[in-house]
């Protein structure tokens, strides 16, 4: 199959506007990312292991290491007031 030459291009404005109206709508966004070659072939072993798609699998550990992080984050300030309390209470 030939490539089409770039002066035959033409950008269909109207269909552009569609499917980013499409895009917007949706929950996923379609990025682009470099990955360590060593970790997407785990990364890809493991979804085979699982049977998840490797992308969806991906998805779950990024939002799962996230939702850690608050977590911890939140356990932190929550020590961090305790231990305030207790200094002021001392302090008294």
């Amino acid at each position: 199959m030939r490539e089409p030459k770039l002066g035959n291009l033409k950008v269909d404005v109207a269909e552009t506007a569609k499917i980013r109206r499409s895009l917007k709508k949706q929950k996923s966004v379609k990025i682009t990312i470099n990955l360590d070659a060593d970790s997407l072939i785990t990364l890809k072993k493991e979804a085979s292991a699982s049977g998840v798609p490797y992308q969806r699998l991906l998805n779950r550990l990024l939002k799962e290491s996230l939702t850690s992080k608050r977590a911890t984050e939140s356990r932190i300030d929550r020590l961090e007031r305790e231990l305030r309390e207790v200094k002021r209470k001392l302090a008294a």
